[in-house]
């Protein structure tokens, strides 16, 4: 295997790790935001 391919390949991974990490506590924001919202009108 190349050393390169190799690296290239853990920093995508790293990257991809990061990415959910990001999506998931947007969404568990949106989440938050709409319940507190529906408490408020309901």
């Amino acid at each position: 295997m190349n050393p390169v391919e190799y690296t290239r390949a853990r920093h995508d991974r790293i990257r991809q790790i990061l990415v959910d990490v990001a999506v998931g506590v947007v969404t568990n924001l949106l989440v938050t935001a709409l319940a507190v919202a529906a408490r408020l009108v309901f």
